[in-house]
């Protein structure tokens, strides 16, 4: 016989499978099982240190100011070593083979650290940018971080090669507008999906958080898997409440 959680999992996967548009926003949560600390957990980054967060209200105006400043702090933080070593987990993995069976048809992450990607996903919307890639705030142009990789060793500023701007990180920092255009295209997908699982994100964070409520008022049924609840499980956006595994393998 089935356990309640069983059944409930059972049933988060028929809609899934049942499912003509599914599309999977993802935060900190499921990126943690790969090494990396999400920053509202328990342990999390800010829980610990909670001048962190104030601290990261910073880093945009930094980089205004003085980009080579920016750049010789990006590089030292400990986070951006993490990011650089991590590999995707079966989380990320099991994603990925949802969309190459065609169930899953586009991951909106609100993660900086490309394991999507990595596990194989195609059609990712970066809502907060990625660590691979660089981005001029003014032009709006990206670079593979390859093409930049002396500029980097050797700490000289990254210049943008069509608007000859200072570069930052493809990285959407607290005070900086995120790109109009993975802005527009997520908001589309939320508004056009049937489905939407909902991994590893404290919903607090917008724009981002507005995605699983835009998603519900266009009428998709939101799957939430969390460790904790959510101010989606309390105003009751979510259909199902840590509907999967903590693993989840297909």
């Amino acid at each position: 016989m089935l356990s309640e959680r069983d059944k409930l999992i059972k049933k988060c996967a028929e809609d899934l499978v049942g499912s003509k548009y599914a599309v999977a926003f993802t935060g900190a949560g499921i990126s943690t099982e790969s090494g990396i600390p999400d920053f509202r957990g328990p342990s999390g980054i800010w829980t610990r240190d909670p001048e962190a967060e104030r601290r990261s209200y910073e880093i945009f105006g930094k980089f205004l100011r003085n980009p080579k400043e920016y750049w010789e702090e990006a590089l030292k933080s400990p986070l951006y070593e993490i990011l650089e070593k991590a590999r995707p987990n079966p989380a990320h993995c099991a994603l990925a083979e949802l969309e190459n069976m065609g169930i899953l048809k586009t991951v909106i992450t609100q993660n900086i650290d490309g394991l999507h990607k990595k596990a194989g996903s195609k059609n990712v919307l970066e809502f907060h940018g990625s660590v691979d890639k660089l981005r001029c705030i003014y032009c709006g142009c990206r670079f593979p971080k390859e093409e930049f990789l002396n500029e980097i060793a050797e700490k000289r500023v990254p210049i943008c090669k069509n608007c000859k701007s200072p570069i930052k990180m493809d990285v959407v920092y607290f005070t900086e507008p995120i790109p109009r255009d993975v802005y527009e295209l997520s908001f589309a997908e939320a508004e056009k999906c049937d489905l939407m699982l909902v991994c590893g994100t404290s919903a607090v964070v917008y724009p981002a958080a507005e995605l699983p409520r835009i998603a519900k008022r266009c009428g998709a049924k939101v799957v939430e898997v969390n460790f904790e609840e959510t101010p989606l499980t309390r105003e009751g956006v979510s259909d199902y409440k840590n509907g999967c595994p903590e693993n989840p393998e297909l």
